[in-house]
């Protein structure tokens, strides 16, 4: 169903979670890990489409600041890491298609 909200969407995608985290087959390091669902990363793929046809798109991921538990615990940490190497990924598609399109702005007026 995510999959089929994000290939529609034409102006934006707005996204709550309290995890967000996957598509590991793209991370810039630690790809090993069994966390392969699609959503990030067709989120980034749909945002570079866009660009590349002209046209405006912004995803909307609201995620918490602060998780539940002990913030040094490894409960809490193990998410947030996994949750790093997905922004990082995406961040890294976006920024790659800005500097081909060469129109000078920066992934966060896209994510």
């Amino acid at each position: 169903a995510y999959i089929q909200m994000i290939r529609g969407a034409q102006n934006f995608i707005y996204l709550e979670s309290q995890y967000f985290w996957g598509s590991a087959f793209s991370w810039l390091k630690n790809d090993q890990v069994s966390c392969d669902h699609l959503v990030p990363a067709e989120i980034a793929q749909k945002i570079v489409e866009k660009m590349h046809n002209g046209e405006r798109f912004v995803a909307y991921i609201v995620i918490p600041m602060f998780p539940e538990g002990d913030p040094g615990g490894i409960p809490v940490q193990v998410p947030l890491y996994w949750q790093t190497r997905t922004i990082e990924m995406m961040y890294k598609r976006v920024a790659d298609a800005i500097k081909e399109a060469g129109n000078g702005t920066h992934p966060t007026g896209k994510l």
